[in-house]
């Protein structure tokens, strides 16, 4: 599990989008990470099974072990830090963050698992794969009926162009769509002053 900041500081678990969508916004939860860090914070970021560094293929992953690597991860950080951690997820990871045992939970641009099923089969191939992932059918069924659980408390941020409700909406571009990888520096600081604040909130009440 990546981290970045001491083990033992306030902890801010990500999940990460799915599929692409994690390729193309991996810089930009870096750098949130990197400025919450600057902030007094730890954050962590765990892999899905067949994403990231993970060793296991995705052909091998299920929709239910990535909701148990959720969970285990918060139990990780909870033990190596003495706290519980506030969940910020991106895209699609908050289709699998309700689980985790967290002080509080913060999504951004949250989305339907239809939707996103949409977008991944409109990006790929006709066939087997999506934009070329090749999932199991477990995981593209259940993707299908899948939606964002509305724990609480949860604060829901957007960007300025997305007409979707929210608690904030920030400038800034829609890296997940981008057809290469980029970041957004000023994106990634707002979401940090964000996220720190409303880590505040939570760990208060």
């Amino acid at each position: 599990m990546m981290r970045i900041g001491p083990a033992e500081a306030p902890p801010i678990l990500f999940v990460a989008p799915l599929f692409e969508e994690l390729n193309r916004t991996r810089a930009l939860i870096a750098a949130t990470m990197r400025a919450l860090a600057a902030r007094g914070f730890g954050c962590w970021l765990p892999d899905l099974a067949g994403t990231g560094e993970s060793e296991a293929a995705l052909a091998a992953a299920r929709w239910d072990g990535w909701r148990h690597d959720v969970i285990a991860a918060a139990a990780y950080v909870h033990t190596r830090s003495g706290r519980a951690p506030l969940a910020a997820s991106l895209r699609g990871g908050a289709l699998i963050d309700d689980m985790a045992a967290a002080v509080g939970w913060w999504r951004l641009a949250p989305v339907e698992g239809a939707t996103l099923a949409r977008d991944m089969v409109r990006a790929g191939l006709a066939g087997v794969e999506w934009a070329g992932y090749a999932p199991d059918p477990d995981i593209r069924g259940r993707l299908q009926d899948a939606r964002p659980f509305a724990q609480e408390p949860l604060r829901v941020a957007r960007l300025a162009s997305d007409a979707g409700p929210a608690d904030v909406k920030f400038p800034g571009p829609a890296l997940w769509r981008r057809s290469e990888p980029g970041t957004a520096p000023a994106l990634a600081e707002a979401m940090a002053a964000d996220i720190a604040a409303w880590h505040a909130q939570c760990a208060a009440s």
